[in-house]
């Protein structure tokens, strides 16, 4: 949890993050750490001749939210003739940089990974203008509360991942093969638990959007705000939206035993474990397919892993199952070494793609949640030992350790598909 703590209090630079690596006009302070402190920031480069477009590249594909690029000229005038467009990595739009002064360009763009970005630059024709002028808004900073609230959104979505696929999973890999998928008492709790997943996965959604708006500051704006659920921060919410529902409405068939809705179902966990890795770094990961399934790979374990320590514990507490505890343990701690040998392999393949090096590690916010990540899992991982070790005579309280240790990988794992 201490990793989490120094990304929320120092927003380090991150690899995965969408980022302008050049514009023409050039942004003179586009590598420079402290922009504000550094009086080239204040006019920017200086041009002979107005420019006609204004040319923005980053270093992957990303999408203009709302008209993408606002430019304005010294009287204070909007200058972009018309909305901006985009190619692949380039974003342009044309303007009238008629006037003599100092131009202040601020843009806001989605990246394929459904990360939004924002930035503002100044250039001048002539000579520099004394104080540049800014339209309303323009002088905001990205909002530390919308980070959090994309992180607790986030952390709400694996959780309902794990409570409603991974209570699914528990019934086929664990209780089908003991033939105690039919014990009333544990049905009803098992249920429970997948209704308190799709109530999750529903709720997470909202968060998720709302956070990606006050790190923008577009709360307030309609327009901008429609462009963002139009934009694949709408397409990744509305397809996750589908699948809690779908999910839903199988309930009541579900609940009939039916195993080949229950097969349908997982089926959707794995479809929701693909379409989150369009809304987090494994589509920046070439080729992207490899990205995808790592990604779909990882979620799909670490919801099992969590879903099956969550069944375990509901399913301890049940007295008529009391004659199956060693069985439950011992199948329940077979199918979960599998999850976390998946979850552990794919998660160390989509972290490091994004680092540069070993020094990332403690020089970049993103390396520093990864530290935090695999101290929290090695504690997950002598919980989960000392309670397997003990068999059917462990106590409760070394799952619930465990539990409490996979819920804070849940949070870190927020954290850094939140960077």
């Amino acid at each position: 949890m201490a990793a989490l703590f120094a990304v929320l209090a120092v927003p380090g630079g991150v690899r995965a993050h969408p980022r302008l690596v050049g514009s023409d006009p050039p942004d003179l302070c586009v590598e420079v750490p402290a922009p504000i402190a550094d009086p080239r920031c204040v006019t920017g480069v200086v041009v002979a001749a107005p420019p006609l477009v204004i040319r923005l590249t980053f270093n992957e594909p990303v999408q203009p939210i709302g008209r993408g690029v606002r430019v304005v000229a010294p009287s204070g005038r909007r200058v972009e003739r018309g909305p901006a467009g985009a190619s692949a990595r380039d974003v342009r739009v044309d303007v009238d940089a008629a006037e003599q002064g100092t131009y202040v360009v601020s843009w806001r763009v989605v990246s394929g990974d459904a990360q939004p970005e924002q930035g503002r630059f100044a250039f001048t024709v002539g000579r520099p203008t004394a104080t540049p002028a800014l339209l309303p808004g323009d002088g905001r900073t990205a909002s530390g509360s919308g980070f959090v609230l994309a992180v607790v959104g986030r952390a709400l979505h694996f959780l309902g991942y794990a409570l409603g696929f991974g209570s699914l999973a528990f019934r086929w890999f664990v209780l089908r093969p003991l033939g105690a998928s039919r014990v009333a008492a544990l049905d009803r709790a098992l249920w429970r638990l997948t209704r308190l997943g799709v109530v999750a996965l529903l709720l997470a959604e909202p968060l998720v959007v709302l956070g990606l708006g006050l790190r923008l500051g577009i709360v307030g704006d309609a327009d901008v705000l429609a462009d963002v659920l139009t934009s694949r921060v709408g397409l990744v919410t509305g397809q996750r939206l589908g699948i809690a529902l779908s999910l839903w409405a199988m309930l009541t068939a579900l609940e009939t035993g039916s195993r080949v809705t229950l097969k349908l179902a997982l089926a959707l966990g794995v479809a929701l474990a693909v379409i989150d890795g369009q809304a987090v770094h494994a589509v920046s990961v070439r080729p992207v397919a490899a990205g995808l399934v790592t990604n779909a790979l990882h979620v799909a374990a670490m919801g099992t892993w969590v879903g099956l320590v969550i069944a375990l514990l509901v399913a301890w507490r049940v007295a008529s199952v009391a004659t199956l505890r060693s069985a439950l343990a011992k199948r329940t701690g077979r199918v979960a070494t599998s999850a976390l040998l998946v979850s552990v392999g794919s998660g160390a393949l989509l972290s490091f793609q994004h680092l540069t090096g070993t020094g990332d590690l403690a020089a970049t916010a993103y390396g520093r949640v990864i530290v935090g990540k695999l101290a929290t899992l090695i504690v997950a991982l002598a919980l989960a030992m000392a309670a397997r070790g003990r068999g059917v005579g462990a106590s409760e309280r070394w799952w619930r350790g465990e539990l409490a240790a996979l819920v804070a990988l849940l949070i870190l794992a927020a954290a850094l598909v939140s960077l």
